[in-house]
């Protein structure tokens, strides 16, 4: 069955439907709830917050405006924005992600070993540079670079104009490129980082 077929099915209260949907997409869910919260039991009760919401109200579900995926992300990030304002979160290492079997694998894999690490070491470095970006840039950037996503549907996820969310990127890449280039070895601010493609690198 398509996500419509199954969302019809789950409105009138098919349970096997609704947990299909839940299959479906409670990993990318969680996935980004983990890189907005950085707290594995706050992004997991996020998470079954933002289903809840949406089995609750799948009659505002509009297919035309985009996919079930599109509309439960909005209500996602919603939840995850209103639960950091509650609580200041403790930064945790990138290898936490991949330990919950929640991290997004490279898009070309190396067979180098050196290479491998190389790039573990450049992505971990970004990952924890990016703790330390003001929270609103910081959003910007884990849908635009973990997440894929173009900044208009940035826009319509965070409630602001495009501008809006292109200057909160190239806010939160000026902060990126101040954090990683340390005094110490200039190169890095060459850097290109593996999990964040910007437009040219970070410059």
């Amino acid at each position: 069955m398509t996500d419509n077929e199954t969302i019809a099915r789950a409105i009138k209260g098919d349970q096997v439907a609704q947990r299909t949907l839940y299959e479906t997409h409670h990993a990318a869910a969680f996935r980004l709830a983990y890189l907005l919260l950085r707290d594995t039991c706050d992004a997991e009760e996020v998470v079954q917050d933002a289903f809840i919401y949406a089995f609750s109200n799948l009659r505002r579900y509009d297919p035309e405006r985009g996919s079930f995926w599109a509309w439960l992300r909005v209500i996602l990030v919603s939840r995850c924005r209103n639960k950091r304002r509650r609580k200041r979160l403790a930064c945790i290492s990138l290898e936490a992600l991949a330990a919950a079997g929640q991290a997004a694998a490279d898009p070309e894999p190396s067979g180098d070993p050196v290479g491998m690490l190389d790039a573990l070491g450049t992505r971990r470095m970004v990952w924890e540079a990016l703790q330390h970006v003001s929270s609103g840039a910081r959003d910007v950037l884990v849908l635009r670079y973990y997440e894929g996503l173009s900044y208009a549907e940035i826009a319509d996820i965070l409630d602001c104009s495009n501008d809006a969310a292109r200057a909160r990127a190239t806010h939160g890449k000026t902060q990126l490129r101040r954090l990683l280039a340390a005094p110490e070895d200039e190169t890095i601010r060459e850097a290109v980082p593996v999990s964040i493609r910007c437009e040219g690198g970070v410059r």
